[in-house]
């Protein structure tokens, strides 16, 4: 299994990225659901993380300056997540973000969907750089080790 990530545009709200990994599902959703690995993998400059993975549940990603938060509106453990990601709190222009892990060989793959409410919040989202580094980011996951 390759672990290459591909980021594509699609449709006018889109933007999906693509990666497989040597870990299966139930491994993968781990390291998108447990804070103390979310932090191992998302970011060295992470100052919070809080994760709950459940519908009715949200989440909140801090840095120094700025933070991501949302709630989550669906979760099928280790298959799918969909939740809604806000930018300092700005509820109108955030995508609502589907991420799918699906066994392929003996690992994942996996397909994270933003989907924006316009092709101008697309826009606006990939010029503020937020897609900038998904690639480096998501390859930390292929590196983690996991306690029991």
């Amino acid at each position: 299994m390759t672990p290459d990530t591909r980021l594509a545009l699609e449709e006018e709200t889109d933007i999906v990225l693509r990666r497989s990994f040597a870990h299966p599902p139930a491994t993968v959703w781990r390291a998108l659901t447990e804070p103390a690995l979310i932090r191992r993998w998302l970011s060295p400059d992470l100052t919070g993380c809080r994760m709950d993975a459940r519908p009715g549940g949200s989440f909140r990603y801090d840095w120094p300056e700025f933070f991501f938060s949302g709630p989550v509106l669906e979760a099928d453990p280790p298959h799918r997540m969909v939740h809604v990601e806000h930018f300092n709190g700005d509820t109108s222009r955030g995508p609502t973000v589907t991420t799918t892990l699906a066994p392929e060989a003996s690992g994942t793959r996996m397909t994270v969907t933003l989907r924006y409410p316009d092709a101008a919040a697309r826009a606006e989202a990939i010029a503020q750089g937020f897609t900038d580094g998904l690639a480096e980011v998501y390859a930390r996951i292929e590196d983690l080790t996991f306690p029991a």
